[in-house]
């Protein structure tokens, strides 16, 4: 009996001597967290971390933080509303020009105005939110934006079309710098294993302020010459919300820790923010991702672009993913809507309350994503999204063609557009600012948003002086233009991007170094 006891407890002392050194291997050493728990234990607890309760604190300084958000989405729709109500605002008859052409010449520069001054508030944004902080840049875009919706408000009291050029434009700014801070503050306020719901809350907020948009902007409601100055004022409500409750908004830790050396704040803001006293895991983190950092520090945009050669593939992946946002064709598909729905011979009355429902559904889809992102990650979402958006790029362009031999063909049409839609806001809408914030560090993640900010609002400005023209040349065709688009960002992200759900910045990072490294090897090897 005395063998086998012997031989038994040998093997456990065998098989504790090697669970000692997994731990000092990992750690040097086998000493105890503060909680009595080994720290190899606490690391596989960090690579697995366990969903637990979400701050109600949180969860309040998301909604208000997406008011601003809701203003950006109600902007989008007012500044590209129905063309006859906008000439009805903003004067532009036929006393002030003689011709047709000279009206919508004038229109079409009038609506271009807002995503050059949106590329203007992307670009100073970098500026404001390193020297100002978030919260500071938060309180900026607050107080431009109320006045933003005085000046839109004022438009149809001043003859002079120059001065509704300067509002859209002033507006632009605003949106522009609504659309970095918002997804940007979001996320660096989150928690690693929610990060990319809290985030993406940003775009929800957005969607909702078009629905709401679109729903004032009924004739029953406010869509009349007369009710249109109070519609377009009505967007300053939500940033007078957001000044009165902004000083109970927290600064980002990311920011007081990292770019302050302000530790002692950034502890205090991160107990407020996870409702727990132990936050010292966070901090360490922090700690790690600073000295990590070194090198980035003071990297402003230009150096980003031109110099920081560790950076290129991640400055490539900006450019691809706003691309994905933005050229795959979902403004053609917000065009082609109502278009669509009137070829299926929906009255014209009915046809608004059709678009309100297609609203609905994209916040539908929207939160169906925030429900899955930390679950099953940033890259199925996407390259879900982008597989519905490349299939529906043909099935539209056949059902177009269709419809002259089948009239019922229109109906198919008007269902493809709204699961176009559907998926795109699936994925590849709301998540390239979450994607770009994890991929970079601190100290270079504003100059990263500065340059998907400008690559986004170029994009759009692009789309919008150039999508007529090339729908009258290529007809009902024009979708086979966005399918290939949909394939490239589709293969980019297959191939190249790495999955960052529950990850750290840090752990992203050296993730990204490892894959570069790698992709270095293969090219020195194929050149040989």
């Amino acid at each position: 009996m005395e063998a086998p006891m012997k031989k038994k407890q040998e093997s456990m002392q065998g098989s504790m001597g090697r669970t000692s050194k997994f731990s000092e291997s990992l750690h040097g050493s086998t000493e105890s967290t503060p909680k009595g728990i080994p720290k190899a234990l606490s690391v596989v607890a960090k690579a697995h971390p366990r969903r637990r309760k979400l701050p109600k604190k949180l969860i309040w300084i998301s909604l208000v933080s997406g008011l601003l958000s809701m203003q950006y989405g109600y902007n989008i729709w007012i500044v590209y509303s129905p063309t006859l109500l906008l000439q009805d605002y903003y004067n532009i008859s036929n006393d002030d020009m003689a011709d047709v052409d000279t009206q919508m010449f004038m229109m079409a520069i009038t609506i271009s105005l807002f995503p050059l001054g949106a590329i203007f508030g992307a670009l100073v944004f970098g500026c404001f939110v390193d020297r100002f902080g978030r919260k500071g840049t938060l309180l900026i875009t607050n107080i431009l934006s109320i006045i933003s919706a005085m000046f839109m408000g004022l438009s149809n009291k001043v003859r002079p079309i120059e001065f509704t050029m300067f509002a859209r434009l002033y507006t632009g700014i605003c949106t522009g710098l609504i659309s970095t801070v918002i997804p940007l503050y979001l996320c660096e306020i989150s928690e690693t294993n929610m990060r990319g719901s809290i985030t993406m809350l940003h775009h929800l907020f957005l969607i909702l302020g078009v629905l709401v948009a679109r729903i004032l902007a009924l004739r029953e409601l406010l869509g009349t010459a007369k009710g249109w100055p109070i519609l377009m004022s009505l967007g300053g409500i939500m940033p007078l919300i957001q000044v009165a409750l902004l000083p109970l908004l927290p600064e980002s830790p990311r920011y007081l820790m990292i770019q302050k050396k302000e530790e002692e704040d950034a502890v205090e803001v991160l107990k407020e923010l996870r409702e727990t006293e132990d936050v010292e895991d966070e901090i360490e983190e922090l700690r790690q991702e600073s000295t990590f950092e070194k090198g980035e520090k003071k990297t402003n945009t230009l150096k980003l672009l031109l110099r920081t050669q560790s950076l290129r593939w991640q400055v490539l992946t900006i450019f691809v993913l706003m691309l994905g946002q933005q050229l795959t064709g979902t403004n053609a598909a917000y065009y082609f809507t109502e278009r669509t729905y009137l070829s299926t011979n929906v009255e014209k009355d009915k046809v608004r309350f059709i678009s309100i429902t297609t609203d609905a559904l994209l916040c539908c889809s929207i939160t169906l994503g925030i429900y899955l992102v930390d679950s099953v990650g940033r890259r199925i979402l996407l390259l879900v999204g982008l597989g519905i958006c490349s299939v529906t790029c043909i099935l539209i362009t056949i059902t177009f063609k269709l419809q002259d031999i089948f009239p019922l063909a229109s109906y198919f049409s008007s269902v493809l557009d709204d699961v176009f839609l559907i998926g795109h806001a699936f994925g590849p809408n709301p998540l390239p600012p979450l994607i770009i914030a994890e991929l970079f560090l601190q100290s270079s993640r504003s100059s990263a948003f500065v340059i998907a900010g400008v690559l986004q609002w170029f994009f759009h400005f692009l789309t919008g002086v150039t999508f007529l023209r090339i729908e009258a040349l290529l007809g009902s065709f024009v979708f086979l233009l966005f399918f290939p688009l949909c394939l490239a960002t589709f293969y980019y992200i297959l191939r190249f991007l790495p999955e960052t759900k529950n990850k750290t910045f840090l752990d992203i990072r050296k993730h990204m170094k490892i894959q570069t490294k790698k992709k270095s090897k293969v090219k020195i090897h194929v050149e040989k």
